[in-house]
């Protein structure tokens, strides 16, 4: 019960189990080349989060950028 309680009040989320990978994409403007995938679930809620950089970035700021 608490567990609930806690996933609806707003916190900042503390990312873990972190995924980097680089894989090849169709860019919005049907170019392909590479894209930077990243994939984090956060520790208190469980809340999933992915993005895409249509650029190959590094592992470093991909971290950054995923706040």
């Amino acid at each position: 019960m608490l567990s609930k309680l806690f996933s609806l009040i707003p916190h900042g989320h503390r990312w873990h189990r972190i995924r980097i990978s680089r894989k090849g994409a169709l860019r919005p403007g049907s170019r392909a080349g590479l894209a930077t995938h990243i994939t984090a679930r956060c520790q208190r809620c469980g809340a999933r989060i992915e993005k895409i950089y249509y650029r190959d970035i590094s592992d470093a700021q991909a971290r950054r950028w995923l706040g």
